[in-house]
C-alpha cells in the first residue's frame, strides 16, 4: 500500500484464489520502428514508488492440483500464473471519454493492465473455439510444462518484486527460468497460445 502504511509480504485476493488466473507484470522492450519483441524483465518501478509485479505464496489456499509438481511451488497456492506488460509508458492504451466531451488516450499500467490484457486473450480463444473455454488454468499449466512452452510463452528470467516504502524494504522474489513467483510462466505469444488453449481445453 501507499501513503503512511507499512508494507508487508503477502499475496492478495482475488489473484491468490486458485480459481482465478493471476497476472503478474513485466516491462517490455520492443523495436520502436517495427514493434518486434526484443526482451522483457519483471515490472518494478524505482525506489520511492513501490509498484512491482505481485507474487508469492498464499497463507490461505493450498496448492491447487494444476500446480502439482511445478518447481518452485510448495504446499500452497503460488501466484502469479502468467504475466503481461505493466509499464504505463509502453503498455496498454486506455481510451476514455474526457469531461466536457472528447476522448483521451492514455497509457495504462500495472497488473491492473496485465489482467484485462489476459481477459482479452482468453476472449479471443473463446471466439476461436466457438464457445467459452471456462477455467483455463489447468490448460495453461499443461502447455507451459510441455514441449511448446518456449513457443507459447516468453519466459521472463530477469528482475524481481522487491519494494521499499517509508524506509521499509520488503524482499520479494527473483524472476527465473520457468515458473516463478514474479511473472509466473511469463507472457504469451498469442498466435501460438490461443490455438493451443482451444486444443487443450475440453469442449
Amino acid at each position: 500500500g501507499n501513503g503512511s502504511s507499512r508494507p508487508f509480504k503477502e499475496v492478495s485476493l482475488p489473484a491468490s484464489d486458485p480459481w482465478a488466473l493471476a497476472a503478474g507484470g513485466t516491462t517490455l522492450t520492443a523495436n520502436p520502428t517495427t514493434g518486434a519483441y526484443l526482451s522483457e524483465t519483471a515490472w518494478n518501478t524505482p525506489s520511492g514508488s513501490p509498484d512491482a509485479s505481485g507474487g508469492g505464496f498464499s497463507r490461505l489456499f493450498g496448492r491447487p492440483t494444476y500446480q502439482k509438481g511445478v518447481p518452485g511451488i510448495g504446499a500452497t497456492r503460488g501466484v502469479p500464473d502468467v504475466a503481461g506488460e505493466a509499464t504505463g509508458t509502453s503498455g496498454m492504451a486506455l481510451a476514455f471519454s474526457a469531461p466536457g466531451g472528447g476522448d483521451e488516450l492514455v497509457g495504462a499500467g500495472g497488473t491492473s493492465a496485465a489482467a484485462p490484457f489476459w481477459a482479452g486473450l482468453i476472449a479471443l480463444a473463446d471466439q476461436e473455439a466457438g464457445h467459452p473455454l471456462g477455467f483455463v488454468n489447468p490448460a495453461i499449466y499443461r502447455i507451459a510444462q510441455g514441449p511448446l512452452y518456449h513457443k507459447a510463452f516468453h519466459d521472463i528470467t530477469t528482475g524481481n518484486n522487491t519494494v521499499s516504502l517509508n524506509g521499509v524494504t520488503v524482499t520479494g522474489y527473483q524472476a527465473g527460468t520457468g515458473w516463478d513467483p514474479v511473472t509466473g510462466w511469463g507472457t504469451p505469444d498469442a498466435q501460438v497460445l490461443i490455438p493451443l488453449l482451444v486444443r487443450y481445453v475440453s469442449p
